[in-house]
């Protein structure tokens, strides 16, 4: 299952979003892609678990958003990822967690010629950063990022991923 969700964050909810990811409050972290400390595939990103919920009413709105579009397999939040991939980051094919994972592409501007997006190996398949678009799908399912080319000159390409357990 790949679900794509055009015009999910309305552009008001995209800009917030941006504002808060692009702020310099905002603490990034370096991540390996997959965990692995052999692994030199690093970016920017951030973990947080479900508790955060209780704190964050953006984050609750989004979730309660999330939840509202009955998506398959959304019950039980088993973590958030943010993620900010820059121009010339590498990914390798992982899997999230058994469940449901739903990407948030949180640039209130994405022009084409900037590449991106995420690719898919079984089915073959590549989805492009859209404002207000997310993607709903089996996190079972290996997957990558692509990261922009160095045309872009933004912050990085931002990405919100909600990580559902079954």
């Amino acid at each position: 299952m790949i679900q794509i969700l055009d015009n999910f964050l309305s552009e008001t909810e995209i800009n917030q979003i941006y504002k808060l990811l692009s702020s310099p409050e905002m603490s990034w972290f370096i991540v390996n892609d997959r965990g692995d400390s052999k692994i030199k595939n690093k970016s920017f990103g951030k973990q947080v678990g479900p508790e955060i919920l209780r704190d964050d009413f953006y984050l609750n709105y989004l979730h309660n958003k999330i939840k509202s579009k009955n998506i398959p397999n959304t019950s039980y939040l088993y973590q958030i990822y943010f993620n900010c991939v820059k121009p010339g980051d590498k990914f390798d094919y992982h899997e999230d967690c058994d469940g449901t994972s739903v990407l948030l592409y949180c640039n209130p501007t994405w022009r084409p010629w900037w590449g991106s997006g995420t690719q898919f190996n079984k089915p073959r398949k590549i989805v492009r950063p859209k404002p207000g678009r997310a993607i709903a799908f089996d996190g079972k399912i290996e997957h990558r990022c692509i990261s922009p080319n160095h045309l872009m000159k933004d912050y990085g390409r931002l990405s919100i991923v909600f990580q559902f357990k079954k």
